[in-house]
């Protein structure tokens, strides 16, 4: 094998990993910090559905990343095949030194940044600017898009939560709340041209409401219907909300696996060419392998980072921890399936803040998460100006 497509395979597998290990608190840092299973076990179901999660969806980013912010038809493949494993070595170790300091990061945005460098160093008409300002005004507004969904679900969730019905008390909250995640998640795996039938539309939205429906009562059942002595209502709804918020945890990974294993897999596409295989199987096998490169930081060192976000941006208790999860992986469903490369971990962060101002403005690290923004943004241009520079030498070089 070429050397520098072998350091292109390391170069992935070592994005992957570090982008798992701090990465890995968007699912389990709310499961961490109300310690609703141990760190182990929630490493293990976040590194399995990552995996899923990864093959599922990860081709609609990897699509954007690897053919969209910058045009590399027209640069040769030399250029090409050094300039990404840069990239990606770049990449890893701006990543990893925010994971040594316990920090969650934005992966996509310092990836954008090493390849839009690539283009930048070729002239700025290799660059689609316009995307990439798209993406800029998608990045500051994101965590504020996580934080007001998360604020009007809280606040929703808390309305309903105190009407007297014992029945709305319980389940019409969660109902709402999961058939809406639930629905999103359905459409964004069904193909465009499906969606354009009203019929498959009705038929689909009708079983997730009775499958939901099922399932909460289902779930009712075993926790209060199943036993003789009064219980608290609370006392239910806490047992309830436990089980959903593992449950919203493992989906928070699936949604994560979707957008983030495009971070790794799409450079590494572009060093392979797509020469040798059939291009749907060897995309296959490159989003397989970076997810399983995923999953393999958040088993070593994902617990780094997870305790920063489910223990220090606002307190939280298995409800509004539920609200948070379900909050950020819908919006990162919605992103993931436009192809915008985003920041999965401000969503995350946003959909906490949300719940925590729910509750008032003193609940919030504010400070925090002022400093994890300033920290993404130098990522990004940090990025950017290593692998500018670094593929202006290459073009010297080859002259």
């Amino acid at each position: 094998m070429d050397p520098i497509v072998l350091a292109g395979f390391v170069g992935a597998f070592m994005l992957a990993w570090i982008d798992g290990a701090n990465n890995a608190a968007n699912s389990i840092g709310t499961i961490i910090g109300v310690r609703a299973l141990p760190v182990r076990r929630a490493l293990l179901i976040a590194s399995i559905f990552e995996l899923i999660g990864g093959l599922a969806y990860g081709r609609f980013i990897s699509s954007t990343l690897s053919s969209k912010i910058v045009s590399v038809a027209e640069i040769s493949s030399r250029i090409i095949t050094a300039g990404f494993v840069i990239a990606l070595f770049v990449s890893f170790i701006i990543v990893f030194l925010a994971t040594r300091k316990h920090m969650p990061f934005s992966i996509s945005i310092v990836t954008v940044g090493a390849i839009s460098g690539i283009g930048l160093a070729m002239g700025v008409e290799y660059v689609n600017t316009g995307l990439l300002l798209e993406l800029f005004v998608l990045w500051l507004l994101i965590p504020f898009i996580g934080l007001l969904v998360g604020y009007i679900y809280y606040r929703l969730y808390s309305y309903l939560r105190s009407r007297r019905n014992i029945y709305v008390k319980i389940f019409l909250p969660l109902l709402l709340l999961y058939t809406s995640f639930t629905v999103s998640a359905v459409y964004m795996a069904i193909p465009e041209q499906l969606l354009e039938n009203i019929y498959i539309l009705a038929a689909v939205s009708s079983i997730i409401v009775v499958l939901t429906a099922s399932i909460m009562i289902y779930l009712y059942m075993n926790i209060w219907g199943s036993r003789h002595e009064v219980i608290d209502v609370d006392t239910v709804v806490n047992r309830f909300n436990n089980r959903m918020l593992i449950a919203s945890s493992a989906i928070l990974a699936f949604t994560h696996g979707g957008h983030d294993v495009a971070n790794a897999a799409a450079p590494l596409m572009l060093i392979l060419g797509s020469r040798e295989l059939n291009h749907d199987i060897e995309s296959l096998l490159i989003l397989t392998y970076s997810s399983l490169g995923l999953s393999t930081g958040i088993l070593t060192w994902g617990v780094s980072v997870a305790k920063t976000i489910g223990e220090e941006i606002t307190v939280l208790n298995p409800e509004s921890a539920l609200i948070a999860n379900i909050a950020g992986a819908q919006t990162t469903l919605i992103v993931t399936r436009l192809g915008l490369p985003s920041s999965m971990v401000g969503i995350i962060i946003g959909s906490i803040m949300g719940v925590g101002l729910g509750r008032g403005i003193s609940s919030v690290n504010t400070r925090l998460f002022s400093r994890m923004l300033s920290y993404w943004y130098i990522g990004f241009l940090v990025a950017t100006v290593v692998t500018y520079i670094a593929t202006r030498i290459l073009l010297y070089v080859s002259i």
